[in-house]
């Protein structure tokens, strides 16, 4: 009985030796390259053979940091030797300086053979300037003006804005973010998808941890807060998610932008002349309004910024930083402000508003302002992946518009629109009004 049982079994191995399989290595790949021409196209090629005829190329992509892949059908001549090429037209499927990923190719043939080839990496590179770059595992600054110092203070800046936010908040950076500085605003508005209009001073694509921002090497001052801020939303966007950012309150997305521009917090002065004059007039903005997009009111746009730091400094001194943790977790689940609120700190929107006003000194507000529905989404400055309107250059006269970022100071306060998971600056609103925000939309 013994013999016949194992006779058995090396029939069944005899049967599974013979069966026909489609074989890996019967398809030989000679040559697989990537050729980035940015922002005209991507060049994926590959050359195989097979004994059979090769009947099918297909290239996939993997985006680093992003869940998912993309396939798409190579163009070839029917052979037993192909040479595939994808156009990935950067004019119809744009990406952004500074994506990266993996990218392989899945090839049959006629008699059925299959091979998928080993993972290769590749980085779209915006070579038409030359860049300085610091980096660290969270983050690398790229600059294409300025000298060495120019970038290291930004850099720096940066560094310290995130080391905070992570220290008081305890998130966490899973994938590098990046921060490209145009100096010059052609070579800006030529690294940006053909949609945008001329006047977008930045653009933020979260969902790759990129943002895109025309500084000039001029204006060291604009860099050392916009960097921050775009910073601090690029964070908390790729924390929450889509998911996460439906919800959450433009005020409290751009309060906590804000609030990690200078470490420690401070709100600068044009700032804090403007919220003192609203207090002692009773004209504060209520908070529900604050949870759509800004006024684009250059003054009502700066008190719009002012205020919501001031909500976010309130929030972090009343109730502790292990509760801005909690409110940001309560939001990465999907849930709205009210319900945020509510669960983590006791009070909805209107109850965090008449504490932070008792707070302040200011008079409690005399009527309840319900929103109409769910807050719109707004754009983020640096962390969404709508265009950024862009700021009117702060000199008089000058007709080159610059970067957004918040109001500031001196003659020219800023509006900013921010209005989604990216925001949008609108110039031509306000004139030469200067804008010191992106927004960002998603």
């Amino acid at each position: 009985m013994k013999r016949v049982l194992i006779l058995c079994l090396l029939v069944v191995v005899g049967v599974f030796s013979v069966a026909p399989v489609a074989a890996d290595d019967a398809i030989t790949i000679t040559t697989s390259q990537f050729t980035g021409n940015f922002r005209k196209n991507l060049l994926f090629q590959v050359e195989a053979q097979s004994r059979a005829d090769i009947t099918q190329v297909e290239l996939l992509v993997q985006f680093d940091g992003n869940a998912g892949n993309f396939r798409g059908s190579a163009k070839f001549d029917v052979s037993k030797q192909v040479r595939a090429v994808y156009d990935w037209n950067l004019e119809q499927r744009y990406l952004p300086p500074g994506v990266s990923g993996q990218f392989w190719w899945e090839i049959v043939d006629s008699a059925g053979n299959q091979k998928i080839s080993a993972k290769q990496p590749f980085r779209i590179e915006d070579n038409r300037v030359k860049w300085q770059t610091l980096t660290e595992p969270r983050f690398a600054l790229y600059w294409s003006g300025g000298s060495a110092e120019f970038g290291k203070a930004i850099f720096e800046r940066a560094v310290r804005a995130m080391d905070a936010l992570q220290k008081d908040t305890g998130v966490t950076i899973e994938h590098q973010l990046q921060i490209f500085l145009y100096d010059k605003r052609t070579d800006f508005l030529g690294a940006l998808e053909p949609v945008v209009n001329n006047w977008v001073g930045g653009r933020a694509y979260t969902e790759y941890g990129i943002t895109l921002i025309n500084v000039s090497a001029a204006d060291l001052d604009y860099g050392l807060v916009a960097t921050p801020h775009e910073l601090t939303h690029l964070i908390v966007h790729r924390k929450l998610g889509d998911l996460g950012t439906v919800g959450l309150p433009r005020w409290f997305d751009e309060g906590l932008a804000m609030y990690y521009e200078f470490v420690p917090p401070a709100l600068e002065p044009e700032y804090e002349r403007l919220l003192k004059r609203a207090i002692q007039d009773d004209t504060l903005i209520p908070l529900r309004v604050l949870s759509g997009n800004f006024a684009t009111d250059a003054r009502q746009a700066t008190l719009s910024y002012a205020q919501s730091f001031s909500v976010v400094d309130f929030i972090y001194r009343r109730y502790g930083k292990d509760k801005m943790t909690q409110i940001l977790l309560e939001f990465q689940q999907g849930n709205g402000g009210d319900a945020v609120f509510r669960k983590v700190l006791g009070v909805d929107t209107d109850g965090l508003e008449a504490a932070w006003r008792q707070d302040i000194g200011a008079k409690p507000r005399a009527q309840v302002t319900r929103s109409a529905g769910a807050p719109t989404p707004f754009p983020t400055f640096g962390l969404s992946t709508d265009p950024t309107l862009t700021p009117a250059p702060r000199v008089a006269g000058a007709a080159t518009p610059v970067p957004t970022r918040a109001p500031r100071a001196s003659g020219n306060p800023i509006s900013q629109f921010c209005g989604s998971v990216f925001g949008v600056i609108a110039l031509g609103v306000l004139g030469s009004v200067l804008y010191r925000r992106r927004a960002v939309v998603g």
